[in-house]
């Protein structure tokens, strides 16, 4: 009999497997009530299939029919779906109209208590590591001249510290007038928290700091998601001529976690190199202002507030040419990761992935690089790509 039982059983797992479908999701994340795309959405079905909507709002993920996904943005209602249910689009509802509340709190309370719960977690979870898979791209007047990704390890509690290269590609198409930008990579790592130290030229100042007061000035609104409140905190810097950032931080009204980060720096400069007549000569170095802005976005699952994605834009001027680069990052957890390189700080990262290039161990995997589209390319990057691997012009680690 009991024979029986686990024949009868073994014929039902696989009548079940046979009925599952293995699907391909390819979609887009809409607001339900403008049309307009969203993007940077959390897209998660579990630890190890997980990813974010693009630029455009656009996401893949490959699933099992049986699977639900959870779909959700900071002030959107989230939204849970059966893998064979999604289509082109995921319409998500906006419940995050200003609710008109008096914060009888005030803002000064709230910002102390997401203060007071990003130190606790800090001592707790600050060495805490994860994998990250970044994408940088740059372009001059539109038309692209480098090219990057690759994985890294890193803490990331709250910002991203302490990166270790785990692998990367790049390439770079430079001429006599392209410029070679030196800092980008910097621009991921936005801090969100400081000690009260001595202002001084290197010191950038950010929200969440003791003596924030003295140097911001705060106001509060508050919203809703259908699920939760959400204050959303303003943040103004009282001298326009520091190094800050211009933010708001939308915090969880219950736990006072931090849900999403975002703004644009004051006073932010970026270093380019001019390449020479000579091919890979550097002629000149020199610092231009530029505009800077970002978007981090936090989850929770682990127990404290971690970084789940980056996205910034850096845009500047320079002999009448305008010159744009975009870069983003997104955790994916503990996958990924074969081995580790320790990394000087660097602003240049293809200068760090390059150190490798010529290793006997190391040599360009397209076949890897096209499995691991870990957050979907836009138009743009994959024509890049698409381009890029056809010359052979990418450069690894």
């Amino acid at each position: 009999m009991t024979r029986i039982l686990k024949l009868i059983l073994l014929l039902l797992l696989m009548a079940v497997s046979a009925n599952a479908q293995h699907l391909h999701i390819d979609a887009r994340t809409i607001d339900a009530k403008t049309g307009e795309r969203l993007p940077f959405a959390s897209v998660y079905i579990s630890g190890q299939k997980s990813t974010i909507s693009n630029a455009e709002g656009e996401f893949v993920i490959d699933a099992d029919s049986a699977d639900v996904l959870r779909i959700s943005y900071v002030g959107y209602k989230t939204v849970h779906l059966r893998a064979v249910d999604i289509g082109q689009e995921v319409l998500l509802s906006s419940e995050g109209e200003m609710l008109g509340e008096v914060v009888v709190l005030g803002t000064d309370f709230i910002i102390k208590k997401a203060l007071a719960r990003h130190q606790k977690e800090a001592k707790k979870y600050g060495k805490k590591k994860s994998n990250f898979f970044y994408r940088q791209v740059s372009k001059n007047n539109r038309q692209c001249t480098a090219f990057l990704e690759s994985f890294f390890s890193a803490k990331s509690a709250y910002e991203l510290s302490d990166l270790q290269l785990v692998t990367g590609r790049y390439v770079s198409v430079a001429s006599r007038r392209t410029m070679n930008p030196t800092n980008y990579f910097t621009f991921a790592q936005v801090a969100l928290y400081s000690e009260p130290v001595r202002l001084i030229g290197a010191t950038q100042l950010v929200p969440l700091r003791e003596d924030y007061s003295r140097h911001f000035e705060t106001d509060v609104e508050v919203i809703s998601d259908g699920e939760r409140r959400i204050y959303v905190v303003y943040f103004v810097p009282r001298n326009p001529n520091y190094w800050a950032v211009t933010a708001r931080l939308y915090i969880d009204a219950n736990t006072f976690q931090v849900l999403r980060y975002q703004g644009f720096g004051n006073n932010d400069r970026v270093w380019h190199r001019e390449h020479g007549s000579e091919e890979g000569k550097l002629t000149e170095r020199t610092i231009e202002p530029a505009d800077y802005s970002f978007v981090i976005n936090y989850q929770h699952d682990n127990g404290f507030t971690e970084v789940q994605s980056v996205h910034f834009l850096v845009t500047y001027e320079h002999d009448g040419n305008r010159y744009e680069t975009t870069g983003m990052m997104f955790n994916v957890a503990n996958r990924f990761v074969k081995g580790k390189t320790a990394m000087s700080f660097s602003d240049n990262l293809m200068s760090e992935i390059s150190k490798g290039k010529k290793s006997k161990n190391k040599h360009y995997n397209q076949k890897f690089w096209e499995q691991l589209e870990i957050v979907k390319r836009t138009p743009l990057e994959s024509e890049v790509v698409e381009l890029f691997e056809r010359d052979n012009l990418f450069g690894v680690f």
